[in-house]
């Protein structure tokens, strides 16, 4: 008879050598699992329409070679096309724009001039007016090595794919052995896993419905008004909007404060005022409540974690795991409450009986 202790002992062994020996791939397999676990009613509904011998394989090609096309390619084609665009921006403009910003904020009108000693205490630290311009070339460079640098690992993508694909296959026998080593009874491993992946699943399908629809509008909203680079801006403001926060804005706030200094005071109104009810109002509070509660209640999407707590989440993520954090954040989150759920569920069983 084998010893209880001797094989925990082992298993926890060989789970570390694992660990160890796949170290360099263990983010693109841990973004590939929540990947897979995000899209699995997707999975299942396509899944239970066919009725073939490999619809399981047809089924994981179709979902990564959906997910590589708008989420992966894009991407990579964005990255890219910024370390291209970067070097060219004109250090002068660039120079004459912090100049006028500089220059304004000195002047506050009122009732903004409460502030003008803390901005001038603030700007004093900072002598922009005789900054050399090959510093802001440098920093132009710069920001066209970081972007670079992200494009360098296009490879991490694929594995991410790759897992991605693997997770879609076998992940249904992977999760049956995991529950199996869980010491807890069925209905807790049901609450385990319905609480993680509805969790992970939201969070993912509200992402990339706000990414899309907010990318899509803002960059046809730019087509029809002005000579931007409206699919480039589109972009920007798509992948811009899946930051916790601050979303859009990242990209939107310097476009208004370029109009505003190039004085288009009434450009630079319509854009706050379409990002405000189009962007923030009608996508990002109306349309996507509206798709979320679709999906909710199309792929019985219920969970506990407040938004608030989901947001908090991502925002540790990023801190931690850089955009990756964006998933990871929410997904180890999910996980805690899980298990949070099932000890008290637990105890009021042990109580009773």
């Amino acid at each position: 008879m084998v010893s209880k202790h001797f094989m925990i002992t082992v298993l926890i062994g060989s789970f570390l050598s694992i660990g160890y020996i796949f170290q360099s791939y263990l983010m693109s397999i841990t973004i590939g699992a929540i990947l897979a676990i995000a899209t699995r009613p997707i999975y299942e509904a396509l899944y239970t329409k066919l009725n073939f011998s490999y619809r399981r394989v047809l089924v994981s090609s179709f979902l990564t070679l959906t997910l590589f096309l708008f989420v992966f390619l894009p991407f990579i084609y964005f990255v890219g096309l910024s370390y291209q665009l970067i070097p060219n921006i004109s250090s002068d403009q660039v120079m004459q724009y912090t100049q006028n910003i500089v220059a304004y904020l000195k002047n506050l009108p009122k009732p903004f001039d409460v502030f003008q000693e803390s901005i001038n205490a603030l700007l004093g630290e900072f002598d922009i007016f005789n900054v050399d311009i090959d510093v802001i070339k440098s920093i132009l460079n710069n920001v066209a090595q970081f972007f670079w640098k992200i494009n360098g690992i296009v490879y991490q993508f694929f594995l991410i794919l790759f897992f991605y694909f693997l997770f879609n296959i076998y992940g249904y026998n992977i999760f049956i052995l995991i529950t199996r080593l869980l010491p807890m009874v069925k209905r807790f491993k049901r609450i385990l896993y319905a609480e993680f992946s509805n969790t992970i699943s939201s969070v993912f399908f509200s992402t990339v419905f706000s990414m899309v629809t907010q990318g899509i509008a803002f960059g046809l909203f730019l087509y029809f008004t002005t000579d931007y680079d409206a699919f480039y801006v589109g972009m920007s403001v798509g992948f811009a909007t899946a930051i916790p926060v601050i979303g859009a804005y990242v990209v939107i706030v310097p476009l208004i404060i370029i109009e505003l200094l190039n004085q288009n005071y009434l450009f630079a109104g319509i854009i706050v005022l379409f990002t405000t009810v189009v962007l923030s109002g009608l996508i990002d509070n109306i349309l996507r409540l509206i798709f979320m509660k679709y999906i909710n209640k199309k792929f019985s999407l219920h969970y506990k974690l407040n938004e608030l707590f989901i947001l908090l989440a991502m925002l540790a993520g990023i801190g931690v795991f850089g955009g990756w954090g964006i998933i990871i954040g929410p997904a180890i989150l999910s996980l805690c409450v899980a298990f949070i759920l099932i000890y008290l569920k637990s105890r009021i069983n042990s109580s009773e009986m």
